[in-house]
């Protein structure tokens, strides 16, 4: 993504470094994302937690690795349209009900055989999804960014209802209310996204006031040691160029 005129793109990293991603253009990105240097590169998971942001390299190969370690790739669905059914309770994260739907579909008695192997192997990655998924919730629960959890574990409770990784979220869930310290973490959490969210930061003045907003937040006495006042010292660093 730039805000960098398209042929400048084109000559400099298609034609030149032979660069075979995707490009878009966005007037303002920049400032947006606190572009410094190019490339820049954010790192973000499929649940949309962003684990790494520009600072003076990009990341770590060992780093985007392990990360991958965490991502399923399904068997492809054929484009017949009896398996729309099928691609419709993926898209909406219907775990539960995809499960019930191949148990008993793969019950039939007189299912093909062409049609069975597409609702074995469908079946057995929704099993792997659900002890990745499983295997989650005691990492999350490790912390130390329990805000960033907690969003995660109510999301997983949302789109697995009824199977074990929404049960082993709700235990997590549970066990985050009754630890006052955790529950310290998410108090000082949401003061932060409060104050993110009094701003605009596209609009320079008001990127200006956040990094001033996010100076106080991370130097106040009350929210000293939290994961929450690191996030504000570390934004407001990439806002100003530290």
């Amino acid at each position: 993504m730039s805000d960098e005129n398209e042929k400048l793109i084109e000559e400099t990293f298609i034609t030149k470094l032979g660069a075979k991603y995707p490009f878009v253009t966005a007037k303002g990105v920049n400032e947006l994302y606190a572009i410094s240097f190019f490339p820049s590169i954010y790192c973000i998971a499929p649940d949309g937690t962003v684990l790494t942001v520009p600072k003076d390299r990009e990341p770590a190969e060992s780093f985007i690795e392990e990360q991958l370690k965490n991502v399923v790739l399904g068997p492809k669905l054929p484009a017949d349209s009896k398996y729309d059914a099928l691609r419709s309770m993926w898209a909406k994260k219907e775990h539960k009900k995809l499960q019930d739907f191949l148990t008993k579909t793969l019950a039939q008695p007189n299912l093909d055989d062409e049609s069975k192997a597409v609702y074995e192997a469908q079946q057995a990655d929704l099993a792997k999804r659900i002890e990745r998924q499983s295997a989650r919730v005691p990492e999350l629960g490790k912390g130390p960014d329990y805000g960033s959890a907690e969003k995660a574990l109510e999301k997983m409770q949302k789109e697995w209802a009824g199977l074990p990784p929404a049960d082993a979220a709700k235990a997590e869930l549970d066990r985050f209310a009754k630890d006052e310290r955790i529950q310290d973490e998410l108090a000082a959490q949401k003061a932060l996204d409060k104050v993110v969210g009094k701003f605009d930061p596209t609009k320079l003045a008001q990127r200006r006031k956040l990094a001033e907003e996010l100076d106080k937040f991370a130097n106040t006495k009350k929210w000293s040691g939290t994961q929450a006042a690191q996030k504000a010292a570390s934004m407001r660093d990439e806002m100003t160029g530290k």
